[in-house]
């Protein structure tokens, strides 16, 4: 098992992995697949090296397994903070250890930043493994939003969570 930062080099695996995720979880991401499949991968790629996000995927005998984003504030009253986004590991290496595994390494990643003072994330109310996750690395609730995500005639909603990193040094 190894962790690392995804570059352009990953896009093709990152994306695959990406898609996956939106068709198999259509309630847990705001894009949907039907809006991303037909990105170029050139925007992929860029997105992988953007300056204001960091991607980082967990690698299981080589392979591309699950991944998760940090996104970075431009706006100078809301650089203290980082959103954690786009969170996914494959069916296969899930209830495995790996994604407390990848949240940590996260974390870690927003603490070695300069200026990140808390890391926030949003994820669906009926998502509880993921929650639970959250909750064992230091995220706390801070708020439910009903109706967060629409699909269909379905309403997803969502919790919000925050990890103030000074409380958790």
């Amino acid at each position: 098992m190894n962790i690392r930062k995804l570059t352009a080099a990953d896009a093709e695996a990152y994306w695959e992995l990406r898609l996956q995720a939106l068709q198999d979880h259509p309630d847990a991401f705001g894009a949907s697949y039907e809006e991303a499949v037909n990105q170029p991968i050139e925007q992929v790629r860029a997105k992988l090296e953007s300056p204001t996000a960091e991607t980082y995927g967990i690698f299981i005998e080589g392979n591309l397994a699950g991944n998760a984003t940090l996104r970075y504030e431009t706006l100078s009253k809301l650089q203290h903070r980082a959103e954690l986004v786009a969170v996914y590991l494959a069916p296969e290496v899930k209830r495995k250890g790996y994604g407390k595994m990848l949240i940590k390494h996260m974390v870690q990643v927003a603490r070695e930043r300069e200026g990140i003072e808390k890391v926030n994330l949003v994820v669906a109310a009926t998502n509880h493994v993921a929650k639970h996750v959250y909750e064992q690395a230091g995220f706390k609730q801070f708020a439910i939003e009903k109706n967060a995500l629409k699909l269909e005639d379905t309403y997803i909603t969502e919790i919000h969570m925050t990890l103030m990193l000074e409380e958790q040094a």
